[in-house]
């Protein structure tokens, strides 16, 4: 028969395909099939579910339903459990179920499903590109920013790389500034240093200098007026030293100073301080005192010390001294009195012969003082013209003749009394005046010895030339241009030197002599016999005249010692072709006996006394007027008498 329920046309809603009762036993008391009516649902769960009242339903697949009509197929059933009750809220009587076919649905449902699939694949697809896209864009921009994350990395390297190399660089260039100013840094602390001990230490000995002394004789004035004790301060200068600068050069003198400064040091204690002032002058402090008295060994012991010759440079040279003593609180309460006292008993200590010690007394600033007023009042008189030339007759011995004038430097005061050379020249030496005194010396004895050539043709004019005159380096030039202002042949100049102004620089004074004998000038050794006792000089220098001096003159006749010594000076200068010349002649017996010797030329107050010029120019008249009226004499003489 045919089903309806299956005829239905498709897309028809559900349909049932069989339908079952059951009694509330769960055995089936009607069923549209006559099979298995007999069948129990007493254990369903759904049956149970209706029993109760409700309504179950559950998906039951079957491979094969009668009610089909014997097509084959896999059909899908769904089974529902209705409660039966006889009235509308009544006990449950029985339980209907209800099998529809639900294939069309599942197939519904498997094509709605294929639908959704299919777009879902579809979506999944399009969202799939749309993801491709984006992430392919992500993936370029992601790749982009990491190239430009890498490049910014690389640089960030690079930059920290190269920020890493400037700061090594700069580190180390910071390292090597800091080395540098801390070698600076040292350096000027050591400069520093350096500088100091030179501003405080003489460079030459290494002794403290002035600026040091001072400030430890001030302490040492200070501890002795708490303990009461005395201080002495020694100023020590050696003796003639300047002569061996001259003789044999700074080095060795120098040299000289340096042995002077060790043999200082080892006479002192460790308290005292020796200071070199410069030049040849040397302080030494001797603080904590009892007295006078210790100062006055600790010189003796120096005296003593230096005695003794030093070895320098392969020359055995003397450092004798002389040393002055001031004492404090005596003789200064401060440094710089103590000093300034200790100078002025240097003076006292150099005229007292020299290799002695002197303490300073109040009457030696008197002495220094008239020192300074005389140098002060020689500058005066050589800006006014306060000085004159005196002149002493050179008498030829045979002839009586004046042969020349020795020119005499004198200094007349505003009461017509002379100043004594003796006061006055060794200041014009140790101030420098000796220099423009000396060439006005020279220049003016030029002038007036060609004045007086037209009374006396010939007649020469001695000048005394100082040490340190002779030193000048442009000595030949003044001379040359002395004679040249006065017009007077060079022949009539003579220079008197002394012995020891030729030893000292033997070849600069060779080189200078040299230059004067190509001018014409004569040369002169002034007191001969006191200076130096070696002649070899004599042949090496060019000298013309010999002038024995005056402490041999003085006895003549009465000591043989002396007679001998004239003898043998005078043989010696005949020998040599040397004029001698006597000094010193005051009475006709010196007069005889140096005849006798055949002495060439005398000069002294027997012959004449030094004198102006006008009385020299008198007494040259005189001579003159003398020969005159004598060679008239003779002429009349020898005129031949009158025949009777």
């Amino acid at each position: 028969m045919s089903n309806p329920v299956w005829s239905r046309p498709p897309g028809a809603w559900l349909s049932v395909v069989k339908v079952r009762a059951y009694d509330l036993h769960g055995r089936t008391v009607f069923r549209s099939e006559a099979r298995q009516i007999s069948e129990d649902k007493s254990a369903n769960p759904s049956f149970r579910g209706a029993l109760a009242g409700g309504v179950r339903s559950e998906l039951t697949p079957r491979d094969r339903f009668s009610a089909f009509e014997g097509a084959i197929e896999d059909r899908g059933v769904l089974s529902t459990y209705l409660p039966v009750r006889r009235t509308p809220g009544g006990a449950v009587v029985a339980v209907f179920e209800v099998y529809d076919d639900i294939t069309p649905f599942k197939q519904r449902i498997v094509q709605t499903q294929r639908h959704a699939v299919l777009g879902v694949l579809a979506v999944l697809g399009l969202l799939y590109g749309v993801l491709f896209f984006i992430v392919r864009h992500a993936d370029g921009v992601l790749r982009r920013q990491y190239r430009q994350q890498q490049a910014h990395e690389q640089a960030l390297r690079e930059a920290h790389d190269t920020l890493e190399r400037r700061v090594d660089e700069r580190t180390a260039e910071l390292a090597r500034a800091n080395q540098d100013l801390e070698q600076e840094i040292t350096e000027r602390r050591i400069a520093d240093q350096r500088l100091s001990y030179m501003a405080h230490h003489d460079v030459l000995t290494g002794l403290p200098n002035r600026t040091l002394l001072g400030d430890r004789v001030e302490q040492a004035i200070a501890r002795g007026a708490r303990s009461g004790r005395k201080l002495a301060v020694l100023f020590l200068d050696l003796d003639r030293f300047k002569n061996v600068n001259d003789s044999l050069g700074h080095t060795v003198g120098d040299q000289l100073l340096q042995a002077v400064a060790v043999r200082l040091k080892a006479c002192m204690r460790a308290e005292d301080t020796a200071a070199r002032l410069g030049g040849d002058e040397f302080i030494v402090c001797l603080p904590d005192l009892a007295d006078a008295a210790e100062a006055a060994q600790v010189a003796e012991r120096m005296l003593a010390t230096l005695a003794e010759p030093c070895s320098v440079a392969g020359h055995k040279l003397p450092a004798a001294a002389s040393i002055s003593i001031a004492v404090y609180p005596d003789d200064g309460t401060n440094a710089q009195t103590l000093l300034r006292n200790a100078d002025t008993a240097m003076y006292h200590a150099k005229e007292s012969g020299r290799g002695n010690f002197q303490f300073f007394n109040a009457k030696m600033n008197e002495r220094v003082s008239r020192r300074l007023a005389t140098e002060t009042s020689l500058r005066r008189a050589l800006d006014h013209g306060e000085f004159v030339l005196h002149y002493q007759p050179l008498v030829h011995l045979d002839s009586g003749r004046i042969d020349g004038a020795e020119a005499l430097l004198r200094w007349p005061r505003s009461d017509h009394r002379l100043v004594s050379p003796a006061d006055f020249i060794p200041v014009a030496e140790d101030s420098g005046l000796i220099v423009p005194l000396g060439e006005w010396v020279l220049r003016e004895a030029c002038r007036q010895a060609q004045a007086w050539q037209a009374m006396r043709p010939g007649l020469r004019v001695a000048v005394n030339l100082s040490p340190r005159q002779f030193r000048q380096t442009n000595l030949v030039a003044v001379v040359e241009q002395a004679l040249c202002d006065a017009g007077l042949a060079p022949q009539l100049l003579e220079l008197e030197l002394t012995e020891g102004m030729l030893m000292h620089h033997a070849d600069d004074t060779v080189q200078t002599l040299g230059a004067l004998h190509a001018l014409g000038v004569r040369m002169a050794i002034d007191d001969f016999g006191t200076g130096y006792s070696s002649l070899s000089y004599l042949k090496r220098f060019p000298i013309h005249t010999l002038k024995v001096d005056r402490s041999f003159v003085k006895d003549l006749g009465r000591d043989a010692d002396d007679a001998a010594i004239v003898s043998a000076v005078v043989a010696m200068a005949h020998g040599l072709n040397l004029a001698v010349v006597a000094e010193g002649v005051e009475s006709e017996p010196q007069a005889r006996y140096l005849r006798s010797l055949s002495c060439d030329l005398v000069q002294g107050f027997h012959f004449g006394r030094p004198m102006a010029a006008v009385g020299f120019a008198a007494r040259l008249g005189a001579e003159a007027a003398a020969a005159n009226a004598a060679g008239a004499a003779v002429r009349q003489a020898l005129l031949p008498v009158p025949a009777c």
